[in-house]
C-alpha cells in the first residue's frame, strides 16, 4: 500500500489494506452462505461502486446456482451525497419467488437502501437481504441497517477498491480516506483501543451482578453466548436455525457454528463500542484459541480473564435460597452440584491456560458486591495502562 496518493488535489493516507479487506470478504460471504442454505439466490450489485467487492464476495459465495445481476443508482456528487436518489440502469431479471442479495459499496444515508428494497418488494421475492462493504452508521437518516457489513466506518470520505473520485481511482485494492480527515481516526477500522474481557463464575457466584458494574463503568459491550443463541433462534436466523437443530436434542453447540455467531456480533453489534465483556465464552481451549484470532483479526487482544472464586459450600447455600425464593426448579442440591461439577470441569483447563497467558485475574467472590467491584476494577485499571 501506498503511503499517501494525491487525486484532483486531494491528498490520501491509507485506511484498510487489502488483506484486511480479503479477510472480511470471506467472513461476509461464510455469512451468506450459512444464511441462503440450498436455494438459488439472486445477487444484485449496484454499480459502480461496489463492482470489485461484489466480484470477490460472489465468488467466495461459491453458490453455483446463483445468478448475478447489476443495476446503478446514483447519489453521489464528488465527495459529497446529493441526498436525491433515481434508478438509472434498471432490474429485467424475475426475482419473484427468489432470494435476494443486494450487494453495495457503502451505506451512509441508508436513502439508496431503502429505495431498493422498496422497488424490489413490488417484485415478490422470497426475501431481500443487503450486504455492504462498508457502513456509516453515524451519517444514517433512515433508521436502515444491513444484514451483512464487512466494515463499519466513521462518516469520511474514502476511494479505492471500487470507490472513486468522480471516476478516478476505482482500480486501487487498498482503500485510502483524506489526509486531513485522518487524525483520530482509527486506521484499518481495528478495535486496538477497546477493553475486552471474559468473565468467569461458576453459578450463584456472582456474575451476573458484577458484569452489570462492568459495563456500567468501563462502557463495555456484553454478549451472553446463552442470550445471543436465543435471540438467533427466536428471529429464525439461518445460524439460529442449525443451533436449534442441535440444542433441541440436548447435543454442543459446534465450536465452529459458535465462532460464526460471535463474529456477527462482534462485527454488527459491538462495534463502535469501548470493549466487550465475554460471559459463558469461552468453556474449552479451543474456543479460547479461536477467541484469541477473532479479536486479532480486529487489531486487539484479551486484556484480563476474570474469575470469581466463591467455596463450593457458599454457592450451594446462594443456589438453593434463590430456589426457595423463585421457585426455580434446577436450584436444587442435587443438580446443582452436578452444574458445579461441569463448571469446574470445564474451566480448570480454562484457568491453567489463562495463568500462563498471565490473563487471569482470581477474585475473592465470597465478599461484599461493592469490595468484590473494587478488586475487579483494580486489576482492569493495571490491564487498561499495560494495554
Amino acid at each position: 500500500m501506498e503511503k499517501q496518493i494525491t487525486v484532483d488535489g486531494l491528498t490520501f493516507v491509507p485506511y484498510i489494506t487489502s488483506e484486511k479487506i480479503a479477510e472480511q470478504v470471506k467472513r461476509v460471504a461464510m455469512e451468506i452462505r450459512s444464511d441462503l442454505g440450498d436455494s438459488s439466490p439472486i445477487f444484485i450489485c449496484v454499480l459502480n461502486g461496489a463492482f470489485m467487492f461484489a466480484a470477490d464476495l460472489y465468488r467466495e459465495i461459491g453458490i453455483n446456482n446463483s445468478v448475478i445481476t447489476f443495476v446503478k443508482y446514483s447519489s453521489y456528487e464528488g465527495t459529497q451525497s446529493t441526498g436525491k436518489v433515481k434508478e438509472v440502469i434498471g432490474l429485467k431479471e424475475d426475482i419473484s419467488g427468489k432470494d435476494v442479495v443486494i450487494i453495495e459499496d457503502i451505506v451512509d444515508t441508508g436513502l439508496t437502501a431503502v429505495k431498493m428494497i422498496e422497488d424490489l418488494r413490488s417484485r415478490n421475492p422470497r426475501s431481500i437481504r443487503f450486504a455492504t462493504l462498508l457502513h456509516k452508521p453515524e451519517s444514517c437518516k433512515t433508521g436502515f441497517t444491513p444484514d451483512y457489513v464487512a466494515f463499519s466506518i466513521p462518516p469520511k470520505f474514502i476511494i479505492g477498491y471500487g470507490l472513486d473520485l468522480d471516476g478516478k481511482v476505482r482500480n486501487l485494492p487498498d482503500i485510502y480516506v483524506i489526509k486531513e480527515e485522518a487524525e483520530n481516526l482509527n486506521i484499518d477500522n481495528n478495535m486496538n483501543d477497546t477493553l475486552n474481557v471474559v468473565l468467569f463464575g461458576a453459578p450463584g457466584s456472582g456474575k451476573g451482578t458484577q458484569s452489570a458494574k462492568l459495563i456500567d463503568k468501563y462502557g463495555l459491550y456484553h454478549i451472553s453466548t446463552g442470550e445471543v443463541l436465543r435471540d438467533h433462534i427466536k428471529r429464525g436466523t439461518e445460524l439460529g436455525k442449525i443451533a436449534d437443530s442441535y440444542i433441541s436434542k440436548g447435543h454442543l453447540i459446534p465450536d465452529e457454528l459458535m465462532i460464526q455467531i460471535l463474529d456477527d456480533v462482534l462485527e454488527k453489534e459491538a462495534a463502535g463500542k469501548k470493549g466487550v465483556v465475554f460471559d459463558g465464552f469461552p468453556r474449552t481451549i479451543p474456543q479460547a484459541e479461536a477467541l484469541k484470532e477473532l479479536l486479532r483479526k480486529r487489531g486487539t487482544d484479551l486484556h484480563a480473564v476474570i474469575g470469581l472464586e466463591v467455596p463450593e459450600e457458599e454457592l450451594m447455600e446462594r443456589m438453593i435460597r434463590r430456589g426457595q425464593e423463585t421457585g426455580r426448579a434446577d436450584d436444587n442440591p442435587e443438580t446443582i452440584k452436578n452444574r458445579l461439577k461441569v463448571y469446574h470441569d470445564q474451566t480448570h483447563p480454562l484457568r491453567e491456560y489463562y495463568t500462563k497467558e498471565g490473563k487471569y485475574l482470581p477474585i475473592n467472590g465470597a465478599g461484599i458486591v461493592d469490595e468484590i467491584f473494587n478488586e475487579i476494577s483494580q486489576g482492569l485499571d493495571k490491564a487498561i495502562s499495560g494495554k
